[in-house]
């Protein structure tokens, strides 16, 4: 019987290291994919060599059965409705490649995937299918999605809040030169690189179709969710209604961002020692429960085997989520 167990997990962990090799090799080729198509428009290349890879008939099967799912959800309002919720997450350049709901039918396609592997789990292990067990792996690959796109949103968003100022005065610059807020837009477009630009290319599109510049701009700040683009928004909405020069006005967006960042800074120097002190006593406990687990593992085993353990253990799971939620909230300046 002990036998049958160590095969049935080494199956599984033999099963597990080749998905994440295949993960790897994905992101690795889509990363490869991004770079050439970046440098494409800077070298010649002859149709023999746009003949497509393997690789590339592989993804764009997966595309294709991606769209076709999509387009089976957008029969429904609610999922069109859910699916607007990840047009933030879509650049410029893709706009016209794929949209909001693709990204909901990526996720249940994972979410089946998740499902499906549960199952054959099961089957290794000569286990009864638990539909409890089922319904948690298929909702964990269905939102596993989320929490990566949440954290390049939130690179996105911090590369976004460090190149505002530098489209601010370049704008006010475009200003002072004669220049009008079409103009000045599509100088940014082309100027700045990375997120920035790719939000820039979005406003002169909006401003294109004959949107006004703080109804624009009002837009761009749903998108990122930044203070500093409020800021813009209420500036211009002002202007709009009071009138005003557009140079002043955006003079003084780019004194308050400039004091802004610059007191960021001196914050971010005065407050860096009490970060890190914080972040090495939220790593501590499991380095000290590791340690005795290495030296003593059957020393836990109370914790996981009685209901008082238990108790106790989501106890101190609970203190210890409010403590970190506590003192990063105390670390934490708004300016």
């Amino acid at each position: 019987m002990e036998n049958y167990s160590l095969s049935i997990l080494i199956t599984q962990g033999i099963t597990i290291i080749l998905l994440l090799v295949l993960i790897a090799y994905l992101v690795r080729q889509r990363r490869m994919i991004r770079l050439a198509k970046r440098f494409e428009k800077f070298s010649l290349i002859s149709n023999k060599e746009k003949e497509s890879s393997f690789f590339d008939l592989i993804m764009g099967y997966i595309w294709k059965m991606i769209h076709r799912f999509s387009n089976l959800l957008s029969k429904s309002a609610v999922m069109k409705k859910y699916g607007e919720r990840y047009d933030k997450f879509i650049s410029f350049e893709d706009k016209d490649k794929m949209s909001g709901l693709d990204y909901v039918a990526i996720k249940f396609l994972i979410g089946f995937t998740f499902f499906l592997l549960n199952i054959v789990s099961m089957m290794f292990q000569v286990m009864n299918l638990s539909v409890i067990s089922l319904l948690v792996t298929f909702l964990v690959g269905f939102f596993m999605p989320d929490v990566y796109l949440q954290i390049l949103f939130h690179e996105k968003r911090k590369r976004i809040e460090e190149d505002l100022l530098k489209a601010i005065i370049m704008m006010n610059n475009s200003f002072k030169s004669g220049r009008n807020i079409m103009q000045a837009v599509e100088i940014v477009k082309n100027e700045l690189e990375g997120p920035i630009s790719d939000e820039f290319k979005k406003i002169y599109l909006d401003m294109t179709y004959g949107l006004s510049m703080e109804v624009v701009f009002d837009r761009f700040y749903h998108r990122v969710k930044l203070e500093d683009a409020k800021y813009i928004t209420s500036s211009l909405t002002l202007l709009n209604k009071t009138g005003g020069n557009i140079v002043k006005v955006f003079g003084t967006i780019e004194k308050s961002f400039f004091n802004k960042k610059k007191l960021k800074q001196e914050m971010q120097s005065l407050t860096s020692a009490s970060i890190f002190v914080f972040r090495v006593l939220c790593v501590l406990p499991f380095l000290f429960i590791l340690v005795i687990y290495l030296l003593n593992p059957s020393y836990f085993e109370v914790v996981f085997t009685t209901h008082i353990g238990i108790l106790l253990l989501l106890l101190t799971v609970l203190l210890y989520v409010i403590y970190i939620l506590v003192i990063k909230k105390v670390l934490e300046v708004d300016i």
